[in-house]
């Protein structure tokens, strides 16, 4: 086994580790590790020369292996794939720890045109729970993408499989005294040493058996994907909410609405892409029903645009149910669409969301998005730093469900910090929170309410009345550095439910009237907050 050493950890530093693989396999194993020029893997031709260093040396004591499997952590986890995919002769597989196989090797498509990933090895990937490296996240989403939107899941079980080992450190797949750079970012290990390097172990022997021919091995293969699918099923779920890029793209679809144009067309999902955030539809509700629409009922649907877009149209939000488009029902000008909101009242309301993205993956310039692979190294956020997303406006939805305290915009949409009765946005993102502490399993909550840094929901902050500026007034994280809280403010923008000039496609001129825009808090972005940065602080390494 040929295996890639971490930045700045010494080759020696994983003899602990490959004796336990050698203990774990009922055969035997040469486990070598190639030192590269200053314990960096990423040196030029650092593995070309090392292989064939250590491979000439352990033919002077006596080699006559014939089967090789390919290994590495850390940054030599990350280089180690580029090597073996070209070296494949004899080898039967490879193992990352503290690592994976970058969005590089999402490089073929589904039957139905999503990206699916392709190694010409079998690849067994495996991180730890406490990681503050790679990230349990971007582990998780390679399970996700690499098995579960896989055409074939079970056939990448066996060939791309996932695991991850509780309560693990990253440093803990080597030994000895870690890096300085891992002492700032990484957790605190919940498990020993040794029972860190058995479990990994456990799972690399089990590969390795399975790819020679042992179907009970291959049996405890699936048996570990499935326990390590369920183990990061509440980190899916939240980036699905968010309907995260690299979990399927957005399909930037443009529809024609019913009045024949595309500024409130619906985007919706389809095999390969996903039309709308999940989350948008849910802070739509939060938006329009409030303690007097509680009876609304609001079928909501969003579509993914990028803000910025003005060509073939811009996108906006909107009540649909009365022919004419620029209509504001039960303003006044337009009748409202139900008697009551008692009496049975459903609204059908579209809304629009922008993810953006700070985590040198991707990168949104204007009306551009651009998707660095090679910068997928699992060390930053991988959720979306803000949801940019336009919603109507409670007033609007008042009114249309003929409230008659829809009238008072002060009480309906205003800030208080502006004179008004509630911070609408403020109340979205405080869902946000909640409902990724709800979603955390009991241990992993507990750990983050006793060593986390707290998330509060701040007080909605203004912009000036123009569309561009609530597009670049991101949304803001403050930290106190006493008490090592962080306070979210969302950027408001908002309008009365009256167009204050002639509108519509026939007018030239979009109608604004009855918009509530926010920059909402990713739920998956505060999950992961709870899970990795946010424990930073107070539970990194002893």
């Amino acid at each position: 086994m040929f295996y890639g050493q971490g930045a700045s950890i010494t080759t020696g530093a994983y003899a602990p580790l490959g004796k336990a693989i050698q203990r774990a396999v009922p055969f035997p194993l040469w486990f070598a590790v190639p030192q590269c020029l200053d314990d960096i893997a990423a040196v030029p031709l650092c593995f070309d020369w090392g292989m064939a260093r250590v491979i000439k040396a352990m033919e002077k004591q006596g080699i006559n292996a014939t089967t090789i499997f390919y290994g590495g952590h850390s940054l030599g986890g990350a280089m180690m794939p580029a090597y073996a995919a070209s070296n494949t002769k004899n080898a039967k597989g490879m193992i990352l720890m503290g690592s994976f196989l970058t969005r590089k090797y999402k490089n073929t498509f589904s039957s139905e045109g999503l990206a699916q990933y392709a190694f010409p090895m079998p690849t067994l990937t495996i991180g730890g729970e406490m990681d503050g490296l790679c990230r349990l996240t971007r582990i998780a989403e390679s399970l996700h993408t690499q098995i579960t939107l896989a055409e074939d899941p079970d056939k990448n079980t066996q060939n791309l499989p996932v695991t991850v080992i509780e309560g693990m450190s990253h440093m803990q797949f080597a030994s000895g005294q870690a890096p300085s750079f891992v002492l700032k970012h990484d957790l605190r290990s919940e498990i020993t040493n040794q029972d860190a390097w058995d479990q990994v172990a456990h799972d690399t022997a089990s590969f390795m058996l399975a790819q020679l021919g042992h179907q009970d091995a291959m049996d405890r293969v699936k048996k570990r994907v499935s326990e390590t699918k369920q183990f990061v099923s509440p980190i899916v779920t939240a980036f699905q909410m968010e309907a995260n890029h690299q979990y399927k793209p957005p399909c930037y679809c443009e529809s024609y609405d019913e009045y024949g144009g595309r500024i409130y067309g619906t985007c919706r999902s389809k095999p390969n892409c996903t039309g709308g955030t999940p989350w948008t539809s849910i802070a739509m509700q939060i938006m329009g029903q409030g303690d007097l629409g509680k009876n609304i009922k609001i079928n909501g649907v969003d579509s993914t645009h990028i803000m910025t877009e003005e060509r073939p149209t811009c996108h906006l939000p909107h009540i649909h149910g009365n022919p004419k488009a620029q209509a504001n029902p039960g303003n006044g000008h337009s009748p409202p669409l139900c008697s009551s909101p008692d009496d049975d009242c459903t609204l059908n309301i579209t809304t629009v969301t922008q993810q953006v993205y700070k985590n040198f993956g991707e990168f949104d310039f204007w009306r551009l998005e651009f998707n660095l692979s090679w910068a997928d190294t699992g060390g930053v956020p991988l959720s979306a730093f803000e949801l940019r997303t336009k919603m109507k406006s409670r007033q609007a939805v008042w009114q249309a469900a003929n409230i008659t305290q829809g009238q008072d915009f002060n009480r309906t949409d205003t800030p208080v910090n502006k004179g008004g009765q509630g911070d609408r946005c403020q109340e979205i993102n405080q869902a946000s929170i909640d409902f990724a502490l709800k979603l955390l399993p009991e241990k992993t909550r507990q750990r983050y309410l006793k060593h986390g840094q707290g998330l509060i929901a701040g007080e909605d902050k203004g912009t000036c009345a123009a569309g561009p500026c609530w597009i670049w007034d991101a949304l803001k994280y403050t930290t106190d550095e006493a008490t090592g809280n962080v306070t979210i403010n969302s950027v408001w923008f908002s309008s009365k439910n009256k167009n204050p000039y002639p509108c519509g496609d026939g007018d030239g001129l979009p109608c604004l009237a009855g918009f509530h825009y926010c920059k909402i808090l990713s739920p998956a972005r505060a999950l992961e907050w709870m899970y990795v940065d946010g424990l930073r602080r107070n539970y990194g390494p002893q």
